[in-house]
């Protein structure tokens, strides 16, 4: 009895062998999937994704689709022409064209020195009223600016009357006239006011002082019921119709700085009145707290529309030179390397790497990477750029068009 369960378990267990090595062998006689060169495994939401056999995608989970993709046309895109027409997609052949390095800086309108004036008193006195008491007010010459009572003015004045009235009898013809005239009108007083003093035939105890310049008002240093002394310093006068504009310029852009190099003055709150101007200073050594230097230029300023203290940019530019230059947004720069789009005799478009040199506002110099007569998309880059990443899933750059700018997984390859 032993012995035939025995028997049974054997053959059981042999029967069992038998049916896992027919399986093995079925599972490995089935033949492998094989397709074209030009035939991969893609998504259609992540075209990026390219493998030679059939599965799920990596991204997404969706079935791999099976396209036929031509490595040669990997790296073009094409464009329609109402495509074209929709993004203003603009080519121009490259050309030699002139370029310039330019900086732009920022400063401040100053009062310009050079066009400061100083009204001071020319005798001891007090100032019984005054005229002008806050700085920013407009001073013209011939103003009444204040009254003075001054007992040396009164006695400069006596002395004239005196001279007056007693020439002929001292019989000094006029010699003693003119010096006590004189004195009086380099201590201030008018013509009109001696003319007024010789009808009157007396002394003033309030004396009216006159301005003999013109100018805005920066400094005003006494008050009513000041005492002045002969020298005080009254009022200090600038002429706003000649300002000055001062930019701070840091170490590493002194090269662009020449006096007498031409640049453009845009005030900040009038950005539509550009001036040429001319670097008048440029100071000889760095300031001590910043490090940085110091330029100044002179301006016209007829209309008085710009005050000291208002920003101004200062753009500054060197000499043209010959260069292979193209506008700024024909060129896409980005963190892995700069390139530029080329349209193919066919009609595609292709990218290709430049090297990049002088930027500008509106230009940028192309050290290499181009050759004179190609012709270069010079408006509508950045689309192209959008619609090929979109439809190609891969940075137009690279070397072999599988390492995707989109996700870093499941990256097949040709």
């Amino acid at each position: 009895m032993n012995k035939r369960l025995s028997i049974t378990v054997f053959s059981f267990r042999l029967v069992l062998v038998l049916l896992v090595l027919l399986c093995a062998s079925s599972c490995n006689n089935k033949t492998k999937e094989i397709i074209a060169e030009n035939e991969f495994y893609t998504c259609s939401m992540d075209p990026q994704i390219m493998e030679k056999q059939a599965g799920m995608c990596p991204i997404c989970k969706m079935p791999l689709a099976k396209v036929m993709i031509d490595k040669s046309q990997i790296r073009l895109i094409h464009l329609s022409d109402e495509q074209m027409k929709l993004g203003n997609i603009q080519t121009d052949t490259l050309r030699i064209d002139s370029i310039w390095n330019e900086k732009t800086l920022s400063g401040v309108f100053t009062i310009n020195q050079n066009c400061q004036q100083q009204i001071s008193s020319r005798f001891n006195g007090r100032i019984e009223k005054l005229y002008f008491k806050i700085p920013g007010q407009e001073i013209k010459e011939g103003d009444l600016i204040y009254e003075v009572y001054s007992r040396d003015l009164m006695q400069a004045e006596e002395e004239y009357l005196f001279a007056l009235n007693n020439n002929k009898a001292l019989g000094a013809n006029g010699y003693l006239i003119e010096p006590a005239k004189n004195k009086l009108l380099l201590w201030g007083l008018t013509d009109n006011q001696i003319r007024e003093l010789e009808e009157q035939k007396q002394a003033r105890i309030i004396n009216p002082i006159y301005s003999k310049v013109s100018g805005t008002a920066t400094e005003i240093s006494f008050k009513e019921g000041d005492y002045i002394s002969e020298g005080s310093s009254l009022f200090k006068l600038a002429d706003f119709s000649s300002l000055w504009v001062e930019a701070q310029v840091y170490t590493n852009e002194l090269q662009l700085i020449e006096k007498g190099a031409k640049l453009q003055v845009i005030p900040e709150a009038f950005p539509e009145e550009v001036m040429e101007g001319e670097i008048d200073f440029s100071n000889p050594e760095l300031q001590a707290e910043t490090k940085i230097n110091l330029i100044r230029i002179k301006i016209e300023n007829k209309r008085k529309q710009f005050l000291p203290g208002m920003m101004v940019f200062v753009l500054i530019k060197t000499k043209p030179e010959p260069a292979v230059s193209l506008p700024i947004d024909a060129v896409i720069q980005s963190g892995q390397q700069s390139h530029v789009w080329l349209r193919n005799k066919d009609g595609s478009f292709e990218a290709r790497k430049v090297n990049t040199g002088i930027q500008t506002n509106a230009k940028i110099e192309i050290l290499n990477g181009l050759k004179e007569g190609e012709i270069v998309v010079t408006s509508g880059a950045y689309l192209i750029y959008s619609d090929y990443v979109f439809k190609k899933g891969i940075y137009p750059l690279n070397k072999d068009g599988t390492h995707s700018t989109m996700s870093k997984k499941g990256t097949g390859n040709f």
